[in-house]
């Protein structure tokens, strides 16, 4: 894909051919004078493909010329070349002047030659590609050297400038986006407590107050099934299969089975509790899971399990070990109940809320799917 009017083969150049690359440093840690100053200084934590314009820490003046921190300019790209997880290979570009760690290397390109944005970019595409060029061995690290060998494919700068452009508008696109859901979850959030702590009541269809909320043991409200008989037998997942496997930690759906026998589909929604570590996720699809530590939480007649999921997510609970957590002590967790009418309203109340986050999640994947088609297509 190209935009018309632009033809002709691009450059293939090395970073060090076309950009300065340095990296950072960090003032000690034991000097006080060194921190707490007016200079941004960035660690690999800030850097996830966006444009950083302020910082969690700032050094000093005399931390800046007592160290081997360097003061790099605005619309300078940051690439992580070590950090936890994901971190490595990852990009961003200063909207500020700052200064960075010496996990973070700078690259400031030869603006008569290669648009920073135009390399950003390229980079963020080219990620897994970076990855794989780390240092082997027990730390996989890039280096400087790693980075300056890096080959860039580039246009004119004209096209390199449009080409750039039209992409910042689709990650602005991304980022608005993103706020737009932030905000959503911090009112969700807000609304959630008010309504737990009674600040905020119903009335009944005849404009009456509700009975006085009880308290009730969560084995008083749900009762549990036991996940053995749905257990996943095979761990080759595919996402053409029809059928999500289940944890209940931050991977939720661990992949998709083709598995037909053994699924949990009666008595839907219901809430997966893990015995291990009292994650809670709320399921109104049909699934098998992947471990039998996961407790498949039911409610029971007269009780609204929206409100109960919602009720769960506020405790404040402190585990240790591995035990039977949901038999031994979450189901003897009390919480305030309201009566069921109440406790419906509140959930159809929330669930409006939650329909709108899940609405602005989707249209937020589209704009980050169109993302990768058009790196994947705008770029050699």
């Amino acid at each position: 894909m190209r935009f018309q009017g632009f033809e002709g083969e691009w450059d293939i150049k090395a970073l060090e051919d076309v950009s300065e690359i340095s990296s950072g440093g960090t003032p000690s840690r034991t000097n006080s004078a060194f921190w707490n100053g007016d200079i941004p200084w960035v660690s690999t934590s800030l850097i996830d493909f966006n444009i950083i314009y302020d910082t969690d820490e700032r050094i000093t003046e005399e931390g800046l010329k007592k160290s081997s921190a360097k003061l790099f300019p605005k619309g300078s790209l940051l690439m992580a070349m070590y950090g936890q997880g994901k971190t490595r290979g990852k990009t961003a570009v200063l909207g500020i002047e700052a200064t960075t760690n010496q996990a973070c290397a700078s690259i400031v390109t030869k603006k008569d030659i290669l648009d920073s944005l135009f390399l950003f970019q390229n980079l963020t595409k080219r990620y897994e590609e970076i990855r794989d060029l780390s240092n082997q061995g027990g730390q996989q690290n890039l280096s400087g050297t790693i980075i300056k060998g890096i080959k860039v494919s580039f246009p004119t700068l004209i096209e390199q400038k449009k080409i750039a452009a039209f992409l910042s508008q689709i990650d602005e696109r991304i980022a608005t986006q993103s706020k737009i859901i932030d905000s959503l979850e911090t009112l969700i959030k807000g609304l959630n407590e008010k309504l737990l702590t009674q600040k905020i009541r119903f009335k009944d269809e005849n404009g009456d107050d509700f009975p006085d909320w009880e308290e009730h043991e969560l084995g008083e409200l749900l009762y549990y099934d036991q996940p053995t008989k749905y257990l996943v037998n095979s761990t080759e997942y595919d996402d053409s299969y029809p059928i999500p496997v289940l944890t209940a930690g931050k991977t939720f759906i661990l992949g998709y089975s083709n598995e037909t026998h053994g699924i949990f589909s009666e008595n839907l929604p219901v809430i997966i509790f893990d015995d291990f570590t009292t994650a809670i996720k709320f399921v109104d699809f049909p699934f098998k899971v992947k471990s039998s530590a996961m407790k498949i939480l039911i409610p029971k007649k007269g009780v609204n399990i929206h409100y109960v999921f919602e009720a769960m997510k506020s405790i404040d609970y402190t585990i240790g070990g591995h035990e039977r957590h949901w038999i031994s002590k979450y189901s003897k967790i009390e919480i305030p109940a309201p009566c069921s009418e109440e406790q419906t309203k509140i959930a159809i109340f929330l669930s409006v809320i939650f329909e709108k986050i899940e609405t602005e999640r989707k249209t937020l994947k589209k704009y980050e799917q169109q993302k990768q088609y058009l790196l994947a297509s705008l770029f050699i």
